[in-house]
């Protein structure tokens, strides 16, 4: 019996003559899979190897030199099919040729991620992620299973020579591991992303609500509400160049896609347009606020930021999302703080914060604006809840004036729908209820009418204190939108509810008695103060020269605070008679 060992790619046979294994060569598809080893050799040999150290001389060998001779098969000097078939040595196969695949494989990501990079187009997407995918479970499997057969030759050679194949079984049982990770990236990462893609791309992304597009306030403004998805810029785009006169965009969105919020943003800052949020502006809509050349934040409002659901979710990676908030000049502390905000969370920075890192340019009443976001949208029910729970004032209106309280109603509807300035539109619904309260005001109980003395009062002084001739337009009646301003909110929270109680206690009254002792009592009083007839005169002036504007104001405070420091019978007399 001879004592030479053959390893023929799948199984140990021997011991066997050295006529015999060239008997089996011969007989072999692939002869260069073939090992031999015998004792005294160090490892196994190719039949080159074997050759040289048994010559030629000998009936076998010349067999040997034959089949060493035919010519191979084509495949197995294919790397790709030499790797797959496990020919290649175990260091090789593990550590060469996975290396130079996974740098393979980077490449070819870079590639198909630079097919897509800022890509609208949902179908290309699609295919991105498909061919992604598809592209990383191949090479997975040609790894995983030509590095699994050339541990099992390993395996072979080490069991002929009568020891055991340590790294053989270590590269194995790594293989193992490395399709558990497989398995668990495909499901918790591929799966979710070409799941994804397929909704956006055949499906209409209905994770994402409907946008829609409208023009407020003459063509001046433009809203954009709803999700960010696809089709929006281009569709925002049409509207825009079909209405030349737009300055200020609208933005009321819970956010959506990142790639179509960037193309809002180029669109935007192309433009030069004024950005507007009223309500709120999260994710993705925050890359289209900053665009605006001036970015203005309605009190109350809020902006959210996160990081994008995964790195090129749609063509755009944080890197993208990072230079669009540098290029708006936000601070690089606010950006990094936005986008390490885990897409699961939102930050929601103060009005302090977003002022700060320069994100905002102002924070505004919004009165400059229409009305947008849901209350752009609303009906006349919707606008019946929402001023029958903000005031006691239209509750008031509503039960004891129901046909002024319709005519206020219908003013908000028509002028919201319509999108007439916020400014515009409770100017009329303030003009229509100063209208009704100064015809039941002479009518309302005594201690209405003192309140309501009171109230003058400190409005006028609130005012005065900021504005002397604010105050005098104001005083003398010719309030706007922008004296209104001036009135701090708990005063004007106090007009509101003693309006209330002027609507519910207003009733026919007797016909007032003569007050004429009351008024020289007024007239001694503001004598004290320094006040003369002329300058009560000032009060019944059709004209009032720029230079009295401080004194008549002076003038009508001092009066309030005579009339009310009356005995309250008496004060709710003249303040009846007054304000007939």
């Amino acid at each position: 019996m001879g004592d030479w060992y053959l390893w023929d790619g799948s199984e140990n046979n021997g011991p066997m003559d050295w006529s015999e294994v060239g008997d089996r060569i011969q007989r072999h598809s692939n002869p260069d899979l073939i090992r031999v080893w015998r004792d005294g050799l160090v490892g196994w040999k190719t039949i080159a190897e074997a050759l040289a150290v048994v010559g030629t001389g000998s009936l076998g060998a010349a067999k040997l030199e034959r089949a060493d001779e035919a010519p191979q098969s084509p495949v197995s000097r294919n790397i790709v099919a030499k790797h797959w078939k496990g020919e290649f040595p175990l260091g090789i196969s593990y550590w060469v040729v996975g290396l130079g695949s996974n740098i393979l494989a980077g490449v070819v990501i870079g590639l198909l991620g630079a097919f897509t990079r800022g890509s609208h187009n949902p179908t290309r997407i699609f295919v991105f992620y498909v061919l992604l995918w598809s592209s990383i479970a191949c090479l997975c499997i040609w790894q995983f299973v030509g590095t699994w057969r050339s541990a099992q030759r390993r395996k072979g050679e080490r069991a002929a020579m009568g020891k055991r194949a340590v790294w053989a079984w270590t590269a194995q049982f790594m293989i193992c591991l490395g399709v558990l990770n497989a398995v668990v990236v495909f499901v918790r990462t591929a799966i979710p992303q070409i799941a994804e893609a397929t909704s956006i791309a055949f499906m209409d992304d209905p994770r994402i609500p409907s946008y829609s597009i409208r023009l407020l306030n003459n063509g001046s403004e433009i809203e954009i509400s709803g999700g960010i998805k696809f089709g929006l810029s281009t569709d925002f785009e049409k509207i825009l160049n079909a209405s030349p006169g737009v300055g200020t965009v609208h933005l009321d969105s819970i956010g959506g896609r990142i790639g179509e919020g960037e193309r809002l943003s180029a669109i935007i800052k192309s433009r030069g347009l004024d950005t507007y949020v009223e309500a709120n502006c999260m994710s993705a809509c925050t890359l289209a606020f900053v665009a605006g050349r001036q970015r203005v934040l309605k009190k109350g409002a809020q902006l959210g930021f996160h990081r994008a659901a995964f790195a090129g979710d749609d063509g755009l990676d944080d890197s993208a999302e990072r230079s669009i908030y540098k290029a708006a000049g936000i601070s690089s502390s606010f950006i990094e703080h936005a986008l390490v905000t885990r897409n699961a969370d939102m930050w929601s920075p103060s009005e302090a914060e977003l002022l700060s890192a320069r994100v905002v340019t102002r924070i505004s009443s919004g009165d400059e604006y229409a009305f947008g976001g849901t209350g752009g949208r609303f009906t006349r029910d919707d606008w019946d809840k929402v001023l029958q729970n903000s005031a006691s004032m239209y509750r008031a209106l509503k039960q004891a004036y129901p046909q002024t309280y319709d005519e206020i109603l219908d003013i908000v509807t028509q002028g919201t729908s319509k999108g007439i300035a916020r400014a515009e539109l409770t100017g009329q619904a303030r003009a229509k209820v100063t209208e009704i309260i100064g015809k039941l005001l002479p009518l309302a109980d005594d201690s209405v009418l003192i309140d309501f003395g009171k109230l003058v009062i400190d409005q006028y002084s609130a005012v005065q204190a900021q504005d002397g001739a604010a105050c005098y337009r104001y005083a003398s009646g010719q309030p706007d939108q922008n004296l209104i301003k001036l009135i701090p909110a708990r005063l004007a929270e106090r007009e509101v509810e003693l309006n209330a109680r002027i609507i519910m206690s207003a009733q026919k009254r007797p016909d007032p008695v003569s007050n004429d002792r009351s008024w020289e009592k007024i007239r001694a009083g503001l004598n004290l103060r320094g006040y003369t007839d002329n300058d009560l005169e000032l009060l019944n002036g059709k004209s009032v020269g720029a230079a009295d504007y401080v004194r008549y104001c002076d003038v009508a405070i001092a009066l309030y605070r005579e009339i009310t420091s009356l005995p309250p019978t008496e004060a709710a007399g003249v303040l009846r008679e007054f304000l007939s």
